[in-house]
């Protein structure tokens, strides 16, 4: 036993250093030639958390019975990766790549229980070929049809719904860095056509968040530089699940995410509405979720301060009715950043997912230089319905204090103070009443 857990730290202080260590450099080619291209590459991250009063006091309970109030754990991944493309010429691109994942957590374990203490496993996250079909098409453009198969990743808008296929829990450690992201597998065919593109796919999940088997199909229509501006729509059904009321489920969606305004180019605008429906018996489902979202940008003004504000709406379950009410959140994403879609650093990441919630958040952000950010966020948590036994629907308020430093042009240095303050209903669902308050420090590179 002495060994192993020498090996994980080892494992740990290797990737910390490669995650610190710079100047981080971009994929390499290693071959070139006749069409044919090799590049290699790898990304890093490494992590130090603490937690204190977990669960507003209540704690984890670990393997060994001891309850842990006050977590302190390191989380790391190496991930190199290799992609292979095969220029035909008139016949299109043949590609196929493959990426590897190491990953470990040492020290109590995070606070939310997934990964209960120290643990290292090595996966094989993405392995996939596709076509992608070139000049083929002619006057409908470059690269009109792409083919895929295989363990990639896939992420739809902004990743409300879909954005990662495994759930890190258990023995692959690393929850919060959360490295690996390949359905397994995935088959999609992307169709692009400017200003549209049409995806039809085909995903599953990893067993820990379900074994989904997802049919589905996607379409986006992009507008203003570099199309940036996104109007979209999804269709997906769940074709089979290990979680009853996913299987036989139809979700639908509509989002939109922009700068949509000529006159007053600093303003972004988002938002999506969801819809889930399910008539198989014993598994009746009708949810929905919903997000409002506006950002104001001072272009003009020193720092570039940046302010937002955005409501979500995650229905949950009536009393009294054959169906249930409760939106399922699927498979959710950070796609934009830090609160998108793990809102809260430590209500998001470790209490409560999207589901049976209204949030508030108000975000503000400065660049005092080009290299650093300075972000904060303030949650406000409300139960859409109160849970069984709980007679108030305020969960908490929560604040995240960010610093984001690029230290190269493929390193990022981050910094995260979080304090979270229990409502009624949050004290009432842990039978505790005590601040929860966070610490962490991550380190993400690409070589």
């Amino acid at each position: 036993m002495g060994n192993v857990k020498h090996a994980r730290v080892t494992l740990w202080a290797a990737l910390l250093a490669g995650a610190l260590s710079g100047p981080a450099l971009a994929d390499v080619t290693v071959f070139e030639k006749d069409g044919i291209k090799l590049d290699v590459g790898a990304t890093a991250g490494a992590g130090l958390f603490h937690v204190g009063n977990t669960f507003f006091g209540a704690g984890v309970t670990r393997p060994n019975g001891n309850v842990d109030r006050n977590p302190t754990w390191g989380e790391g991944f190496l991930a190199p990766s290799a992609l292979l493309t095969i220029d035909t010429g008139a016949a299109g691109t043949i590609y196929g790549g493959i990426r590897v994942v190491g990953a470990a957590t040492i020290g109590d374990g995070d606070a939310g229980g997934f990964v209960q203490r120290e643990e290292a496993k090595l996966d094989l996250d993405h392995a996939y070929a596709g076509w992608r079909s070139g000049k083929l098409f002619g006057s409908l453009g470059e690269d009109v049809l792409d083919l895929s198969f295989g363990r990639q990743p896939y992420t739809i808008g902004d990743g409300f719904l879909i954005a990662d296929g495994n759930f890190e829990f258990g023995r692959e450690g690393a929850y919060w860095l959360a490295p690996r992201n390949g359905w397994q597998p995935a088959a999609i065919a992307r169709i692009k056509v400017d200003p549209v593109q049409v995806d039809l796919f085909r995903l599953k999940s990893d067993r820990n968040s379900g074994s989904d088997i997802i049919y589905g199909v996607n379409l986006d229509w992009k507008s203003g530089a570099e199309g940036k501006n996104v109007v979209g729509g999804s269709f997906l059904r769940i074709d089979d699940s290990a979680i009853p009321t996913r299987d036989g489920l139809r979700v639908f969606s509509v989002r939109a995410q922009g700068n949509f305004i000529p006159a007053v180019p600093d303003l972004f605008l988002a938002g999506e509405f969801v819809t889930q429906h399910n008539d198989r018996a014993g598994a009746d489902v009708d949810a929905r979720a919903w997000y409002g979202e506006a950002a104001y940008t001072l272009s003009s003004v020193t720092w570039t301060p940046k302010v937002g504000y955005r409501y979500s709406h995650f229905s949950g379950d009536k009393p009294g009715t054959a169906k249930s009410e409760a939106y399922d959140p699927l498979h959710y994403g950070m796609a934009r950043g830090w609160g998108t879609w793990f809102q809260g650093e430590i209500t998001g990441q470790y209490y409560l997912a999207n589901s049976n919630l209204n949030v508030h958040t108000i975000s503000a952000a400065v660049q005092p230089t080009e290299k650093l950010t300075l972000s904060a966020l303030y949650y406000v948590f409300d139960f859409d319905r109160t849970p069984a036994g709980i007679t108030s629907k305020h969960f908490g308020n929560e604040l995240n204090l960010i610093a984001d430093y690029a230290a190269t042009e493929n390193l990022t240095l981050s910094g995260v103070f979080g304090w979270l303050r229990p409502g009624e209903g949050g004290k009432q669902v842990f039978g505790r009443d005590k601040d929860t308050t966070l610490f962490e420090v991550i380190a993400l590179a690409k070589f």
